[in-house]
């Protein structure tokens, strides 16, 4: 897709989110009542957003080398620093993901929102993850509507090595897989063969993409593990009337480990917000996986 033609789609779909907002802030719906006056729920959901919640999920994975089972990473996603996403909240979220000492962080994606001057101090805070075997991260919608090449220079200064649409064979304890990321899929930057170049077909895989909606791909070129966000799990989990009422559509695979065939997905609800600054029976989320050699 040519450069006209994917900036034409991205603002053709941003404005169809923006009408589905206005529509709904504009009705009485339960959105409404979440945002436009600071009742009992609204006032939950401003609070549910500056929370914190642990995932505790064990993978299990017929390729893992058996001398790394019981490895343990730290997935974070969707920081969104921005006016709704202050960096106390995410230097909260830093603290607590290195007192839980994973073995690996690993980021996939939409670190800032809205404006470059929030890039900076996001980075320097990412940076202050530490675990034995570094950070690697991919990026997002949102990091290239912002300033790509700025967040992407930003993570790198912070010491996190940032995977765009290439992989590398990870090693530790004596054993190895391929380790790759993939640039943002809605933007249409997502080349998974570059990423995968040079890996070996019997090899474990695991990859950061933004995006779950690649899973498909990921299925056909025998990916054992993908870590995604975007999705935020939905943000806000109200009942609606029919799904046109819904801020964000409903999908398939929304948050939570998922299978099909011998690939699986691991999709986070991420830590920050967009649109609006709430969440509502969708708190921010922490995932800790452990890796298990089946």
């Amino acid at each position: 897709m040519h450069s006209q033609e994917m900036t034409k789609a991205v603002r053709a779909k941003r404005e169809r989110l923006t009408e589905r907002i206005n529509t709904m802030l504009a009705a009485d719906r339960p959105l409404r009542e979440l945002a436009g006056n600071l009742s009992k729920v609204a006032r939950y959901a401003i609070d549910e957003a500056n929370s914190l919640s642990l995932e505790h999920v064990e993978i299990r994975l017929s390729r893992l080398p058996k001398k790394l089972d019981g490895f343990r990473i730290i997935h974070l996603s969707d920081i969104h620093h921005s006016p709704f996403t202050s960096l106390e909240h995410i230097e909260r979220a830093v603290k607590v993901s290195n007192r839980l000492k994973p073995d690996m962080f690993v980021l996939t994606g939409d670190y800032v929102s809205h404006e470059p001057e929030y890039i900076r101090p996001v980075a320097d805070v990412l940076g202050r993850l530490r675990a034995e075997f570094g950070t690697y991260a991919c990026l997002g919608n949102h990091d290239h509507w912002t300033d790509v090449e700025q967040v992407t220079s930003s993570l790198r200064g912070a010491g996190i090595d940032v995977l765009v649409n290439e992989g590398t064979r990870f090693e530790a304890r004596g054993a190895a897989f391929w380790l790759a990321g993939v640039d943002d899929h809605m933007v249409g930057r997502t080349d998974l063969p570059a990423a995968l170049k040079g890996s070996y077909p019997d090899e474990m895989k695991l990859l950061l993409a933004h995006n779950p909606i690649i899973f498909r791909q990921c299925v056909k070129n025998s990916i054992d593990l993908t870590l995604s966000g975007h999705t935020h799990g939905g943000q806000v989990k109200v009942r609606t009337r029919t799904p046109k009422d819904r801020l964000i559509p409903r999908r398939r695979l929304s948050a939570g480990l998922h299978r099909r065939k011998e690939s699986q997905i691991y999709i986070t609800r991420g830590i920050g917000t967009v649109v609006l600054p709430v969440r509502y029976q969708c708190p921010p989320e922490i995932s800790l996986l452990e890796l298990r050699a089946e």
